[in-house]
């Protein structure tokens, strides 16, 4: 299958949240696809991505994968598509994700208070790291951070504090020290990126011409990477492991399941 079901539903998800500006053609437009999904697991939504410490915070390459399957879709979505749910309680954790998004961003292009909710939630739910050390790990991701520090500190310290009222993030004493990681482990390699092909946007073009849609998320992210300057690591443990896929839980929408026949179909 080239084209999944799941490319679907996450536009019909998308449509559903504020400034979620779908389009995966810039790196804000990836980073914020990344961590709206990522919020929207934290409240307790799983959809089927798994998430670890990376580039930016929390990243998933399946999500990646999908949202380039979407792109070639997202017109056929319609703009008053929403994702509803059979259980009621998963309608009100989707409602409440909703409501904490449209609280902290303005527009789509207001990224950084919700990439730092994103890393912020992360680390606290999967690393035994003071809250000050959690911080200075979000803060050293962003670039510029150096040079605005303190303002980015402030920043952390609010979202921290909303995101403590919301979804209850475990507490943390300031006084305690820094683990160096998510979870104890041995030391790793990494290599850095000497040279970013030339041609790598061309190659991406290709593979979705092919429609190798995880060869194009590799590719893309492999870009950000050398653009960024960062170390290439392996992944950490998932953010989200083991948990039931809340996606075959929505209601049913004529609309929705003729897109994803006709995607079946045309792609199947």
């Amino acid at each position: 299958m080239i084209i999944g079901p799941n490319a679907v539903i996450l536009g019909y998800v998308l449509r559903s949240i504020p400034n979620s500006d779908f389009g995966m053609k810039t790196f804000d437009g990836r980073l914020r696809l990344q961590k709206l999904i990522y919020m929207v697991e934290a409240f307790g939504v799983y959809l089927g991505y798994d998430f670890s410490w990376y580039l930016r915070g929390p990243y998933c390459t399946n999500l990646a994968r999908t949202g380039f399957e979407l792109e070639q879709i997202m017109k056929d979505i319609p703009a008053d598509a929403r994702a509803r749910f059979l259980d009621k309680s998963k309608q009100s954790q989707f409602d409440r994700c909703v409501k904490f998004i449209r609280s902290i961003m303005d527009s789509p292009q207001d990224l950084a208070r919700l990439e730092i909710a994103a890393s912020i939630h992360l680390l606290a739910q999967n690393s035994h790291i003071a809250k000050k050390d959690i911080f200075s790990r979000v803060v050293a991701k962003i670039p510029g951070g150096t040079s605005n520090r303190a303002e980015l500190l402030d920043m952390c310290e609010n979202m921290w504090n909303m995101l403590s009222e919301t979804l209850r993030l475990p507490s943390r004493e300031d006084n305690l020290p820094d683990s160096g990681g998510l979870a104890p482990k041995p030391p790793r390699s990494s290599f850095r990126l000497e040279k970013s092909p030339e041609s790598i946007d061309a190659i991406k073009n290709a593979m979705i011409g092919r429609e190798q849609y995880g060869d194009a998320a590799i590719a893309v992210t492999l870009k950000d990477l050398h653009e960024h300057s960062m170390d290439l690591e392996p992944n950490d443990r998932p953010a989200f492991e083991r948990r039931p896929n809340e996606i075959e839980q929505l209601v049913p929408d004529s609309t929705q399941d003729e897109l994803i026949t006709r995607v079946l179909r045309q792609y199947g």
